[in-house]
């Protein structure tokens, strides 16, 4: 009689442990807000859009290119405090610090010197 309570309390938490992990299972997390951040890079003398030029976020994978008016665009990155190296063929790289991503809408100007 022993044996067969323990067999049926362990069957018994088994059943309520796979009913409480399903119901978890069946709820998606909510996921983090993400933002963006954009700008344009121009020439520091002339104020002429670089075309091409390349914007990195440091100690990620993430880089994109300016458009042909200059624009750039990174989207879905989290709230928080980058640095930022912009280069472009035949100007000085530039290193931004302490840029802050706090609301949707970042919005940067990058001025390039050339060497």
């Amino acid at each position: 009689m022993k044996k067969l309570f323990f067999v049926l309390s362990i069957l018994s938490l088994t059943f309520i442990s796979a009913i409480a992990s399903n119901d978890k299972a069946d709820k998606p997390e909510t996921p983090a807000t993400t933002f963006s951040m954009s700008g344009k890079v121009l020439d520091a003398v002339t104020g002429e859009a670089l075309a091409g030029a390349i914007v990195e976020v440091e100690g990620s994978n993430i880089s994109v290119f300016t458009d042909l008016d200059g624009q750039f665009s990174i989207n879905n990155i989290q709230r928080g405090t980058y640095s930022l190296k912009v280069k472009y063929i035949s100007y000085e790289d530039k290193k931004i610090d302490a840029v802050k991503v706090e609301a949707q809408n970042n919005q940067l100007e990058v001025n390039l010197k050339s060497k």
